[in-house]
């Protein structure tokens, strides 16, 4: 019996968390049960998820603290002791959060991040490394594929940019829509799509099936561009840069740089989006023109057409009117409503900022984000765990050898830059199916830096 019950416990650690791997990428946002008050949904990742890691704290068996004594798992509990005191003070100290949402968002920073406990103590050895990476390619072309049907073949969108979609509405892509395949969003696909591409950069001089890994990359890459996400974009080759120099192979710099250019210039919505930016936002720095310098138009006479014509507009939501000059319009969104209210709410408590939830589901900079939700030591407790990751991996990244494992403790260290450099845009470590994929893969990577060649 006991036998028998070991056999299944490996069985287990082997499978489950492929059967996450698989779901959490891959199965659209369906909702399962809503949470009152937010169109926030319980969904089938998050059962699974439950489930699994109910299955972990049983193999912990006896001692299961010995088990989790590492530095990497004490700073992610002490991460969560913070998200928790920050979340009671919010609730019942500054009153900027509900008990509701505040508890909500606090367990689900818990569920992403169990996922680096699980993939750490469950993997065993390199085969089962080489087993689950490539699924992670499988994966990745499964993504493209299915994003490239909803460009061309109008496959069905599911997406919970808003409250009436996140009912779980299949749609499809209207005319200028980006797509975002399995994703709840196109920054998130594009955010997925850069690991997968790091690891084919990575496997390349140690693969023979270089032609397919070629093809994967290519279609993977195609996605990512219609995904038109300019961070995601300048962050991925920055990355793949980085990624080049460790594997010391310094002379791909010159097809890496040709590819971003190609790209830029076959992606009209991704070129574009970057000459707004541009446009809008860089050369408007520009000193005004002197208002002497302008002669001012003769007035028009009023008349009963223009005085209806006037009614009209001023009927029409200000949301809906075109803007008055040419803008940037998400850039201005973060840069006049998000960052200013994460700001207000961090000054109301610096040490513990205003609890999860207090400003709302978007801020669109990770870091301001973490400071307004959990304050100072929420960064801090936040950074102990980046720190401590990167530096565990040093020697891998300083004397890299042509190996599996160098090469998966690498794209793995690049795909973390990535994200931090995404960061700085995007709410990326807070988006479910990108935080699971992040906390499973550097949990991965941390116990491939313990295992033998």
């Amino acid at each position: 019996m006991v036998i028998c019950c070991l056999k299944n416990m490996a069985a287990l650690k082997k499978y489950l968390p492929i059967l996450l791997f698989l779901l959490i990428p891959l199965y659209p946002k369906f909702p399962l049960v809503g949470v009152g008050g937010t169109f926030v949904s319980v969904r089938l990742e998050d059962l699974l998820l439950a489930g699994v890691f109910v299955v972990y704290l049983i193999s912990l068996g006896r001692r299961p603290l010995e088990k989790l004594n590492n530095p990497m798992f004490r700073a992610i509990f002490l991460y969560w002791f913070i998200g928790f005191a920050a979340s009671f003070s919010g609730i019942f100290l500054t009153k900027t959060a509900t008990v509701s949402l505040g508890l909500l968002h606090t367990l689900r920073r818990v569920e992403y991040m169990c996922l680096f406990l699980i993939a750490y103590n469950w993997l065993s050895g390199l085969d089962q490394l080489k087993y689950y990476l490539r699924v992670f390619l499988l994966i990745g072309v499964i993504v493209a594929v299915y994003g490239l049907g909803q460009q061309f073949l109008h496959f069905p969108v599911i997406s919970t940019t808003n409250s009436e979609f996140s009912k779980g509405l299949a749609l499809t892509l209207g005319a200028g829509a980006r797509i975002n395949s399995t994703f709840a969003g196109h920054y998130d696909l594009a955010a997925f799509c850069v690991f997968p591409l790091l690891l084919i950069i990575s496997l390349l001089s140690l693969s023979k099936n270089r032609l397919l890994l070629l093809t994967a990359g290519g279609l993977i890459y195609w996605t990512m561009l219609l995904s038109a996400s300019r961070i995601t974009f300048a962050s991925f080759f920055l990355s793949a840069a980085v990624l080049i120099v460790i594997i010391r192979k310094k002379l791909w710099l010159v097809p890496l740089v040709a590819i971003s250019f190609l790209g830029f210039l076959l992606s009209p919505q991704l070129r574009g989006r970057y000459l707004d930016l541009i446009t809008n936002h860089l050369l408007s720095l520009a000193p005004p023109v002197s208002a002497q310098t302008l002669t001012p138009l003769p007035a028009a006479p009023v008349t009963a057409t223009a005085t209806a014509e006037s009614k009209a507009v001023d009927a029409v939501p200000d949301a809906l009117k075109p803007p008055a000059v040419a803008e940037d319009r998400s850039f201005n969104i973060r840069l006049k409503v998000e960052w200013p209210r994460a700001l207000r709410a961090f000054i109301k408590n610096p040490l513990f900022g205003s609890g999860y939830s207090s400003v709302g589901l978007a801020v669109d900079n990770e870091y301001l984000r973490i400071l307004a939700e959990t304050g100072l030591l929420g960064l801090a407790g936040f950074c102990l765990i980046i720190l401590r990751f990167f530096l565990s991996g040093l020697p891998w990244l300083r004397h890299y050898q042509p190996n599996i494992k160098s090469a998966f403790i690498a794209s793995s260290s690049c795909f973390l830059l990535s994200l931090l450099l995404g960061g700085l845009f995007i709410d990326v470590f807070a988006a479910s199916k990108i935080a699971m994929m992040l906390w499973s893969i550097i949990g991965l990577a941390e116990k491939t830096k313990t295992l033998s060649a």
